[in-house]
């Protein structure tokens, strides 16, 4: 009989793998917030109970197990209790031979006035005191042992990154940490973090504004290539001197929520050597997530600044997503809106650009993609998509796209787009046939077009095991695009029966 024991090792540690992550691991974090979906299941907390489990097996199980076990940190450290990543660091000063298993560290924000500062152990306090003297910071050390004694995050954050020579991906709460810990460790040792791959700065809403420059010394890391951003501001005024053109290895960006002007824009489009993706996702319509209203003199950047920006990477770019942030007051008149906003320019230079991403008020009534266009999703549609499409379904049916299969419209009210331009209903004609009239501008071509609904913020039903005392965040994009069959006419009609100019339908 065989003993599992006597499988090769790098079976047994295939089999543990499943252990740690019994759903996808986190990965490739940036790719799941370009098209606005949820990140990807972290790991458990049974499922590190079943690594420990594993370690007290044998010493073989303890030694497959253990780097699995320390792949992954993460702590809401901000909450005050700052246990877990007290005990996570002094493992590792410990034995660091296990920071050396370290590839994902996440710290998350917390909503302000949740927790408190607690104070550490003595057998603590005089751990970590060694641990600061270690380090050497000279006149420093005084500052670091008394943010250290008030359980500042900021100190414990840099002392973990320390000792975690192969960190890939790491979470940090924007504009809620102190960079001064990490600015210096970055400013005494040139090669730190020389193999993180992916940054997230993770905020709230109720704490918008932390200058992205602040964060300046990551993104000049050799491997940084997937930064995100939350609720930050990036301003020409401030744009840090070390993003000189050419020299951050930025290939995929994500900014949720945050304020960033022309001049801002331009520059970091200049220092990225290589971009592939570029997300700015500020549309929300849940009052939760909206960034609150800029006072600043200079604008944010248009949709027309951003593709003239973003034509640097014509040859290498593929993804581009642009939503921007605006009041439901701001639509009560549609045609006024969208005449008002600055139209996005032609993207035909763009040779690899896959997917783009755009609200309908910033679209000519004749867009130009690339020939490279697979998928196209035209968002916060208020008003008829009868004069692009047709426009659209042309220049298919002319060969500008022979790759183009994914036309989606996101919009509120699924009745505005299959109006005619005027938001007039065309005589005779039911919501069917209005659908069915845009749908077949495309017969004949690959593409699948579709209407998909957002789903309203619903504030009447809390989840009891919220801690906030609402839902989770809702995630728009994840609801079906609405093509043939009976659930898009169901919702067409449903929605016609409460607009006035349907009223013949009654």
């Amino acid at each position: 009989m065989v003993n599992i024991q006597d499988l090769p090792a790098e079976l047994l540690n295939l089999i543990l793998s499943f252990l740690a992550y019994p759903a996808p691991p986190r990965g490739d974090r940036h790719a799941k917030a370009k098209d606005g979906t949820a990140n990807p299941l972290e790991r458990s907390i049974d499922s590190d109970q079943h690594l420990l489990d594993v370690c007290l097996v044998s010493r073989k199980f303890r030694d497959l197990a253990q780097p699995l076990l320390y792949h992954h940190f993460d702590d809401v450290g901000l909450a005050g209790d700052l246990s877990k990543t007290v005990l996570f660091a002094r493992t590792i000063y410990r034995r660091p031979d296990l920071g050396e298993h370290v590839q994902d560290i996440c710290f998350l924000p917390i909503p302000i006035g949740l927790g408190g500062p607690m104070g550490l152990t003595a057998e603590d306090l005089e751990f970590f005191k060694g641990v600061i003297l270690d380090l050497r910071l000279g006149d420093q050390e005084k500052t670091w042992i008394s943010a250290m004694e008030k359980s500042d995050l900021s100190v414990f954050a840099a002392l973990l990154v320390n000792r975690t020579p192969n960190l890939r991906d790491l979470t940090l709460p924007g504009g809620q940490l102190f960079m001064k810990p990490l600015t210096r460790l970055f400013s005494r040792n040139p090669s730190f973090l020389p193999n993180l791959e992916s940054i997230w700065f993770e905020s709230e809403g109720e704490l918008p504004g932390y200058d992205i420059a602040s964060y300046q010394e990551f993104l000049t890391l050799p491997k940084l290539k997937f930064p995100t951003f939350e609720y930050g501001n990036l301003v020409d005024s401030s744009f840090p001197f070390t993003w000189a053109p050419g020299t951050l290895a930025t290939e995929d960006v994500a900014f949720h929520h945050c304020y960033i002007d022309a001049g801002a824009l331009k520059k970091f489009m200049q220092a990225c050597k290589s971009l592939k993706s570029f997300v700015c996702q500020n549309f929300s319509l849940d009052p939760r997530d909206q960034r609150a209203p800029s006072l600043r003199a200079v604008p944010e950047f248009n949709a027309a600044q951003a593709q003239e920006a973003a034509l640097l990477h014509r040859d290498t770019l593929e993804h581009f997503h642009v939503e921007f942030a605006r009041g439901p007051w701001e639509i009560q008149n549609v045609e006024e809106y969208n005449s008002s906003c600055v139209k996005v320019g032609s993207f035909r230079d763009f040779s690899v650009l896959e997917v783009i991403m755009l609200p309908h008020a910033v679209l000519p009534p004749h867009p130009q993609f690339p020939r490279s266009l697979k998928m196209l999703h035209i968002t916060d549609c208020n008003s008829s998509i009868r004069e692009i499409a047709g426009n659209i379904a042309t220049d298919c049916k002319n060969g500008l796209y022979p790759h183009f299969t994914d036309f989606k419209v996101l919009t509120i009210d699924v009745t505005a787009p299959i109006k005619l331009p005027g938001q007039r209903i065309p005589p005779g004609k039911s919501p069917e046939q209005c659908f069915h009239d845009i749908r077949n501008l495309f017969k004949g071509t690959s593409v699948d077009f579709a209407i998909a609904p957002y789903q309203m913020p619903d504030f009447d039903e809390y989840d009891e095991d919220s801690d906030f005392g609402y839902e989770e965040d809702v995630d728009y994009d994840e609801y079906p695009p609405l093509g043939e069959g009976p659930r898009i006419f169901d919702l067409i009609m449903e929605r016609a029966l409460q607009d006035p100019d349907f009223a013949h339908l009654r």
